[in-house]
């Protein structure tokens, strides 16, 4: 997989799991995963402003990804 690929997929994963991810390279941490850093849209976070990014790790299966 590619890095634009792994970027794409990830930032595919976080839309359905409601984060905001800013497509930064994310850093393969074992073989097939990967930490990067999002947001939560949260109703407080929205609501209020007050957001905290957080580091996720996602795992590689096959074509897509999925949060661990």
């Amino acid at each position: 997989m590619t890095q634009e690929t792994i970027t794409k997929l990830i930032g595919e994963c976080c839309e359905r799991a409601h984060l905001s991810y800013s497509n930064l390279k994310p850093t393969q941490v074992s073989p097939g995963i990967f930490q990067f850093y999002a947001v939560e849209q949260s109703e407080h976070c929205m609501k209020n402003g007050f957001c905290r990014e957080l580091p996720y790790y996602a795992m590689a299966t096959g074509n897509e990804m999925k949060l661990c």
